[in-house]
């Protein structure tokens, strides 16, 4: 059980970082200009599993120094071996939730604008 726990922890932290990705995604960061569907602001919950999405990267790796002495000899020569390559990966998608989170809230900000202003020019017609 102590030799798959790092690999289970990486997994996990993967999806989970793929899936707050993808929640951004579904929400509209990505949405084209002529898109004039709302799109919403960040909630909170996204932002708070954002932070979480921080701890669970690093826990493989702190895991896996912890249990370093029961991991027998060919996974963890594997687990050294994909140390670095699997830390890259894993900050690749720590970035792009970042990234993913700023593109929806620019969405979201410029749909805010657009729906007050369109509110405003409705009233000046009126």
């Amino acid at each position: 059980m102590a030799a798959i726990l790092p690999g289970f922890l990486w997994l996990f932290a993967l999806l989970w970082a793929l899936g707050i990705c993808a929640m951004c995604l579904v929400n509209g960061a990505l949405r084209k200009k002529d898109d004039h569907r709302k799109v919403e602001t960040v909630q909170w919950s996204v932002v708070i599993m954002q932070i979480v999405s921080m701890f669970l990267c690093c826990a493989p790796y702190g895991v896996y120094k912890l249990l370093k002495a029961q991991i027998h000899g060919t996974i963890r020569h594997v687990y050294a071996m994909l140390g670095i390559p699997s830390a890259v990966v894993l900050g690749i998608f720590f970035v792009a939730e970042l990234v993913l989170m700023y593109l929806q809230a620019k969405q979201a900000q410029r749909s805010i604008i657009d729906e007050v202003l369109s509110k405003r020019h409705h009233n000046m017609i009126s």
